[in-house]
């Protein structure tokens, strides 16, 4: 049974066929001791990939094929990997993207799919100035947060332009470990690995991206 309504379909339908790329959505998974919530991701992958003739799916067992996990950086179930003409877009989420994360699965399928990150030329330029080693984003979501996907979808945005930028979507509330380690206590948190960089609540762009490069902002909108 879909999880959206036909209308709804419609809609996605159409977003996504700005796509140009072959685009694989890699679901890694396991067959035994997986949490119940494997089985909502694939849910949610099957319906993107339904609307979609340039989406396929992937799965990859993380207990049977430890290497292919390794190489994408994943170490737990369910978690999401894109690629775009099976080159690596360096977009991920950790736990399932449902509830409003939904939409940022989308996003990012159009954003993988396209290649085209959509941020202004200023942005643009501050990444290219600043971003010349590796700059791993993190953005702590739930599926309740409707202000989330904005700061999931900047950046992926950001990994699109940027081959040394990685942008991680992960659903606290399924990684309470990670939310635990990075303190999270109100979403949508950002960190970027490595620094002390946080960017609190949804903010505009201009200022999420001069944020994660090195200026630790904070926004208004948050859970």
């Amino acid at each position: 049974m879909p999880l959206l309504s036909e209308s709804d379909r419609q809609t996605v339908r159409a977003h996504l066929a700005a796509i140009s790329h072959r685009v694989t959505l890699l679901f890694f998974t396991q067959t035994f001791d997986a949490p119940e919530t494997v089985m909502l991701a694939k849910q949610v992958v099957d319906e993107v990939a339904s609307l979609s003739d340039l989406i396929t799916i992937e799965e990859v067992n993380l207990i049977l094929d430890r290497e292919r996990a390794a190489q994408f950086g994943i170490d737990r179930v369910p978690a999401i990997a894109l690629l775009r003409d099976d080159e690596d877009t360096r977009i991920r989420f950790l736990g399932a993207p449902a509830g409003y994360e939904f939409t940022s699965l989308v996003e990012a399928a159009v954003l993988a799919g396209t290649g085209e990150s959509g941020l202004t030329p200023e942005s643009r330029a501050l990444i290219a100035e600043r971003a010349t080693d590796t700059v791993d984003i993190k953005v702590f979501v739930t599926p309740t947060c409707p202000h989330c996907p904005r700061a999931v979808t900047l950046a992926q945005r950001m990994a699109v332009e940027s081959p040394h930028i990685r942008a991680t979507c992960i659903e606290a509330t399924e990684n309470i470990d990670l939310a635990q380690r990075y303190r999270v206590t109100g979403v949508p948190k950002t960190v970027v690995e490595g620094t002390e960089v946080e960017v609190l609540g949804a903010i505009p762009e201009d200022a999420f991206v001069t944020a994660v490069l090195g200026e630790p902002s904070s926004g208004s909108e948050q859970d």
